[in-house]
């Protein structure tokens, strides 16, 4: 059966198709990939802590589901390991977390009270 063509030639016209179509794929991809980090940009923010700051660590609970993570805490920021890891001790242990798995750790006062006022002035 004949198709008109060479092995060596139908070969070079595939190669070159699949150049193209590689090209187009790639193109495509990076257009989309800049759509999906413009996205994700819209509403993300900079975290960043600083050494000896309490903070709240996410971790995962006994079960495989990311749905059943807890924040637990106070944990102390040990150091920083680069933009977004941090060292981070947590009931004794030390661990590599990624900024995304902390929060800060705000101290919610529930009641406040005071034995003797002292305003300087004698009645």
């Amino acid at each position: 059966m004949n198709l008109g063509k060479t092995v060596s030639e139908y070969l070079e016209e595939l190669r070159r198709n699949l150049e193209k179509v590689q090209d187009y794929a790639t193109a495509h991809t990076e257009k989309a990939q800049q759509r999906y980090i413009s996205r994700y940009n819209l509403r993300a923010r900079e975290k960043s802590f600083e050494i000896g700051q309490k903070v709240l660590v996410l971790i995962p609970d006994s079960t495989s589901s990311k749905t059943f993570s807890r924040w637990v805490g106070p944990a102390v920021i040990k150091d920083r390991l680069s933009n977004h890891t941090y060292l981070v001790e947590i009931n004794g242990s030390r661990n590599h977390l990624h900024a995304d798995k902390i929060r800060k750790y705000h101290i919610q006062i529930d009641e406040a009270t005071c034995d003797t006022v002292t305003t300087g002035h004698e009645n």
